[in-house]
């Protein structure tokens, strides 16, 4: 029934407009010159807004230069975490039947800097330390800062891109998705040990 209401009403808008009389007849030019376009703001006519606020309002919208535009942006960028055997343990040897040995790594000086959109991932490798995968494969270990807990980023990591697009250790505070907050302190390279 709604469906059949809906459908009729713009025909019975336009058959009440058509039975409607002539509007008005003879000099209709004093009319138009009133019907001319505004000059002033169609929010304030008159005295209809009175108040501090309306003339605050009235005084904004007369003056129509602009001195600033500030535009400003911002972008967070999500590091999610790495699942922990996909990188890091080699395939197995069939050569040898005892249980694989996770593999062991030394550290060399990295830099302090590390580009943002190389990295892939992360997981936790120590109490106080994030390890930091890229997509060129490195690893990366990231320490935090003395307050800080490395369980508190098992689900990764916020940081806000800088304009450098870079990760320095000293510099950036890393967000976890609960709260915490973590300056790096420094950052080192893992590379394998072939003994």
């Amino acid at each position: 029934m709604s469906n059949l209401a809906n459908l009729l009403a713009p025909v019975g808008m336009l058959l009440s407009f058509a039975t409607t009389g002539p509007v008005a007849s003879g000099d209709v030019s004093g009319e138009w010159a009133a019907a001319s376009i505004p000059t002033e703001s169609p929010l304030f006519v008159g005295q209809a807004g009175s108040g501090a606020f309306a003339d605050f309002i009235a005084q904004g919208l007369e003056d129509d230069t602009w001195n600033q535009v500030r535009v400003e942006q911002r972008m967070i960028i999500r590091i999610a975490p790495r699942m922990p055997g996909s990188m890091l343990a080699p395939p197995p040897d069939p050569r040898f039947s005892g249980p694989p040995q996770p593999p062991r790594f030394f550290e060399r000086k990295a830099d302090k800097c590390l580009a943002i959109a190389s990295i892939a991932g992360v997981q936790i490798e120590s109490q106080d330390r994030l390890l930091l995968v890229t997509r060129n494969r490195k690893l990366i270990g990231a320490s935090l800062d003395k307050s800080c807990s490395a369980r508190d980023f098992y689900s990764g990591f916020y940081v806000d891109r800088s304009e450098d697009g870079q990760l320095c250790a000293g510099r950036d505070t890393i967000h976890s998705r609960a709260g915490a907050n973590c300056a790096i302190t420094k950052m080192r390279e893992l590379v394998p040990d072939d003994d």
